[in-house]
C-alpha cells in the first residue's frame, strides 16, 4: 500500500516538474499573502485599542490606512497566486492529456474496439479536468492553509496558551478526521465518472448513427436507454457526493465547538482584566481565521477525492500495453514491395476464427483482387498487413522483411490503404489531403487530384488549397469523399498500396473514367484491390477467392476467368446475367 503512494506521488510530481520554477514563484507570493493575511487583525486590534484608549485621531486615521493598504495588496496577491495557480495546473494537466491521448493512439484495435469515442473523451479530458482542478488549488489551499495554521498558532502560543490549546485541539482533530476519510468517496467517485463515461459513450453513438435511429424509429429506444444512464449517473453522483462531503460536516461540527469555546474564555479573561477589547478582538478573529484553512482543507479533500478516482483512471489507460509490439528495423527494398503470407491465421476472439492458414504470394509491381463474401477476410487481410492486428500464427512479409520486425513508422511509410470511410479534419483542403505533412508542394497535389478528377471540385472551392473543410467529412459528397481517400494515399507515393472496395461509392461511369487514373498511379506499386463490383478487377493480375477464411481459389486473372469451373468464372457469367437482366 505504501509503495503504491509513493508511485501515485512520484507519478503525480512527474509532471510538475518542468513548473518548479512558476511553483516557486507561486510558493513565495503565497507566504508573502499568508503574511498579510496576519497582520491586518493585529492592525485592527491596535485600531480598537487605540480608540478605547481615547487615543488621537491622526493615529487611528494611519491605522485604517495601512488596513486598507495591506487589504489591496493581499487582494492582488491573491489574484495573481489564484492565476497562477491555474496556470501551474492547466500546464502539468495538459502534458498529462497529450501522454494520454498519445498512448491511447498506439494502442491495438482491440482496445479501440471496446472504447467509444465518448468514454475516451471522458478519459482524456473529464478525468484530467477534475485532476486540474485539484492541482490548481492544491498549493494554494493546501500548503497556504497549513501555512496559515502554523502561523495563527505560533502566536496564539505566545499571547495565550489556553486558547492556544483550544485552537490547536480543534486543528489537530479537524485534521485528523479528513485524513482518516479522505479516500471515503474515491471509489464512489470513480464510479460516477464511469457513469458519465457510458453516457457519453450513448450520445456519441446514437449522434454518430442519427439516419437509422430516424429511419428506423429508434427515437423511443434511445431515449429510453438515454433515461436509464442518466439515472444510474444520478444515482453514483449523489452517493459520490454524499461521501465526499463528509469531512466538510465534521469541521463544521467542530468548528462550532471551538468558536464556543474560545468566546467563553476570551470574554472571561476580559473581564477578568487580562486581555484588552482588542485583544478579545483578535481571538475571535483568528478563531474565523482558523475556519477558512480548514475549510479548505475540507474543500481540497472533496477534490482530492475526484482528482484520485481520475489519476486510478489515468494511470489504468498508461499502464495498458499495446498487442502490436514495434520492431527495431526500418529498412525497406526500394520500389514496388513483394508481399507474402505464409500459414496466417487469425482470429478477433479466441471462439471465432476469421482467417485459416491463408497463404499466398505477389511479385513486386503485381497486382491483387481480393473478392469473397461478406465475413470472408478479406478487410481483415488488409488489416493484418497494415499491423492493426497481430496474427495468431504464421508470418507475413513485404519486400521480403517480415513486418513484425519493422518499427511502425517505417512500415506505414511504404504501404498505403484507401478505406470506405473517410475522415476529415478540422483544417485546410492541403492540411486534410496531406494529414498535415509540409513535405508535398502544392504542384504535387494538384496534379494527382487532376488524374483523379477532384481538380474541377477544387478549382470551384472559394480559397482552393487554403479552402477550410470541417471535422467530419460532412462537407462532402459520398463520392468526392473516395476520390478524396485515393488523392490522400496516392500523395504518399506508397509501395505497397491496398484498395478497400475503392469504387463503392461511385457510379459505373465515374469509376470507368477514374479506373485510368488509378492504373497509373499504381504503375510503382504493388496493389491489392477488395471489390464487389468485378469491373474494378479488370486490370488486376491474380484473383484470389474467399470463403469462410479460407482461400477458395488463387490464380493468373485470365486464367481463372477462362476455366469455366473456377469460382471467378462463375461470378464473372452471374454479374454479366444482372447487367443484361
Amino acid at each position: 500500500m505504501q509503495q503504491n503512494k509513493q508511485l501515485s506521488i512520484f507519478w503525480l510530481f512527474r509532471y510538475l516538474q518542468p513548473v518548479k520554477g512558476r511553483l516557486a514563484i507561486l510558493l513565495s507570493m503565497l507566504l508573502s499573502s499568508t503574511a498579510l493575511q496576519l497582520i491586518n487583525p493585529q492592525i485592527v486590534k491596535q485600531f480598537i485599542d487605540t480608540a478605547d484608549a481615547k487615543g488621537v485621531v491622526s493615529g487611528l486615521l494611519s491605522l485604517a490606512g495601512l488596513y486598507l493598504v495591506v487589504a489591496v495588496c493581499n487582494q492582488l496577491l491573491t489574484v495573481a497566486v489564484s492565476y497562477l495557480g491555474n496556470d501551474v495546473a492547466w500546464r502539468a494537466t495538459n502534458r498529462l492529456r497529450a501522454d494520454l491521448l498519445q498512448h491511447c493512439l498506439r494502442l491495438d484495435m482491440r482496445f479501440h474496439n471496446l472504447k467509444t469515442p465518448g468514454e475516451m473523451i471522458e478519459r482524456v479530458d473529464g478525468d484530467v479536468t477534475n485532476m486540474s482542478n485539484f492541482f490548481s488549488m492544491f498549493i494554494v489551499q493546501i500548503i497556504g492553509s497549513f501555512v496559515l495554521l502554523a502561523g495563527i498558532l505560533g502566536y496564539m502560543f505566545v499571547t495565550n496558551w489556553p486558547i492556544a490549546v483550544v485552537m490547536t485541539l480543534f486543528t489537530g482533530i479537524s485534521i485528523g478526521v479528513m485524513v482518516y476519510v479522505r479516500d471515503l468517496g474515491v471509489n464512489a467517485t470513480q464510479a460516477e465518472r464511469q457513469a458519465k463515461a457510458a453516457l457519453l459513450g450513448l450520445i456519441e453513438e446514437r449522434i454518430a448513427g442519427i439516419e437509422d435511429v430516424q429511419a428506423n424509429g429508434g427515437v423511443p429506444y434511445v431515449m429510453n436507454r438515454f433515461h436509464r444512464a442518466m439515472r444510474s449517473l444520478f444515482l453514483t453522483g449523489r452517493k459520490a457526493w454524499m461521501l465526499r462531503v463528509v469531512p466538510w460536516n465534521a469541521t463544521v461540527v467542530l468548528f462550532t465547538i471551538a468558536v464556543t469555546v474560545v468566546l467563553m474564555l476570551g470574554v472571561y479573561l476580559y473581564l477578568k482584566g487580562q486581555v484588552t477589547l482588542g485583544t478579545l478582538f483578535l481571538f475571535y478573529q483568528y478563531t474565523q481565521m482558523l475556519n477558512d484553512p480548514i475549510e479548505q482543507l475540507g474543500n481540497q479533500v472533496q477534490e482530492f477525492q475526484k482528482a484520485k478516482s481520475g489519476m486510478r483512471r489515468s494511470r489504468e489507460i498508461l499502464s495498458m500495453q499495446s498487442e502490436i509490439m514495434e520492431g527495431e528495423g526500418d529498412t525497406i527494398p526500394a520500389g514496388a514491395l513483394s508481399v507474402e503470407f505464409e500459414q496466417v491465421s487469425f482470429s478477433y476472439n479466441k471462439d471465432s476464427r476469421v482467417l485459416h492458414n491463408i497463404s499466398f504470394s505477389l511479385k513486386p509491381g503485381e497486382r491483387l483482387g481480393l473478392i469473397g463474401r461478406t465475413g470472408s477476410g478479406k478487410t481483415s487481410i488488409s488489416r493484418l498487413l497494415l499491423r492493426m492486428y497481430n496474427t495468431d500464427s504464421g508470418v507475413i512479409r513485404v519486400g521480403g522483411v517480415d513486418i513484425r520486425t519493422l518499427k511502425l513508422e517505417a512500415l506505414y511509410r511504404r504501404v498505403g490503404m484507401v478505406t470506405q470511410d473517410v475522415q476529415l479534419f478540422d483544417g485546410t483542403l492541403r492540411d486534410n489531403l496531406t494529414l498535415f505533412y509540409s513535405g508535398v508542394s502544392d504542384q504535387d497535389i494538384l496534379a494527382t487530384t487532376e488524374k483523379l478528377g477532384l481538380r474541377s471540385w477544387i478549382d470551384e472551392l472559394p480559397n482552393g488549397l487554403d479552402t477550410h473543410l470541417s471535422a467530419g467529412g460532412g462537407s462532402l459528397s459520398a463520392g468526392e469523399a473516395q476520390l478524396f481517400a485515393l488523392t490522400r494515399v496516392f500523395l504518399t507515393k506508397p509501395s505497397l498500396v491496398i484498395l478497400d472496395e475503392p469504387s463503392s461509392r461511385l457510379d459505373a461511369a465515374t469509376e470507368a473514367a477514374l479506373q485510368g487514373a488509378v492504373d497509373q498511379l499504381m504503375e510503382q506499386c504493388t496493389a491489392i484491390v477488395i471489390a464487389h463490383r468485378l469491373s474494378t478487377l479488370e486490370r488486376v493480375d491474380k484473383i484470389m477467392v474467399l470463403g469462410q477464411g479460407r482461400i477458395l481459389e488463387f490464380g493468373e486473372r485470365g486464367a481463372l476467368a477462362q476455366e469455366p469451373s473456377s469460382h471467378f468464372a462463375q461470378l464473372l457469367r452471374t454479374d454479366r446475367q444482372e447487367e443484361l437482366a
